[in-house]
C-alpha cells in the first residue's frame, strides 16, 4: 500500500512531466483508462489528455506553472497552482494577442494501482479571458 507522501512524489513528478513536456513520463504515471474533468469537456484516456495538452502548449508555447501548495490524504492529491504563458494561437475563439497571462488553479489527483486514475480542475478561465482582453471584468471589480 502506498502513502499519501509516496502519492506526493508521483503527482509531483506529473507536474514535473508536464512542464518538460515529457509525454514519454506523462504516459508512464497515468492510468491506461484516465478520467480528466475539467473546464472543458471530459477527456478520457492518456491519448486524449496528452493531445490536449499538445494543443495548449500550442496556444501558449511558454506555458508553465508551479506549485505553491500540495495536501494529500488517503488516495488523493490537491494541489494550488499558478500557471503562466504567452498567447501566441487561436484561444476559445480568441485571436492571439501576444499577451503574457497568468491564471491560478486548483486540481485533485486520485492515485490506484500508483499511477493517476482521475483528476479534477478548476481554473480562474474567467480571469483568463480578461487578459485576453476577451470580456470585461464585471463593473463593480473595476477601478
Amino acid at each position: 500500500m502506498t502513502t499519501p507522501a509516496e502519492h506526493k512524489d508521483l503527482v509531483r513528478r506529473y507536474l514535473n512531466a508536464f512542464n518538460d513536456r515529457d509525454h514519454e513520463t506523462l504516459a508512464e504515471l497515468l492510468a491506461e483508462d484516465v478520467v480528466e474533468h475539467g473546464v472543458h469537456d471530459e477527456l478520457h484516456g492518456v491519448d486524449e489528455i496528452v493531445d490536449f495538452l499538445q494543443a495548449h502548449f500550442e496556444v501558449f508555447p511558454d506555458y508553465s506553472g508551479t506549485t505553491e501548495a500540495m495536501v494529500a490524504e488517503g488516495d488523493t492529491v490537491a494541489v494550488r497552482y499558478r500557471v503562466s504563458g504567452t498567447h501566441s494561437e487561436e484561444y476559445r475563439d480568441v485571436d492571439p494577442t501576444g499577451h503574457t497571462v497568468e491564471w491560478t488553479g486548483m486540481a485533485m489527483y486520485r492515485i490506484e494501482d500508483g499511477r493517476i486514475a482521475e483528476i479534477w480542475l478548476e481554473e480562474n478561465r474567467l480571469g483568463l479571458l480578461e487578459q485576453l482582453e476577451a470580456v470585461d471584468p464585471p463593473a463593480h471589480l473595476r477601478i
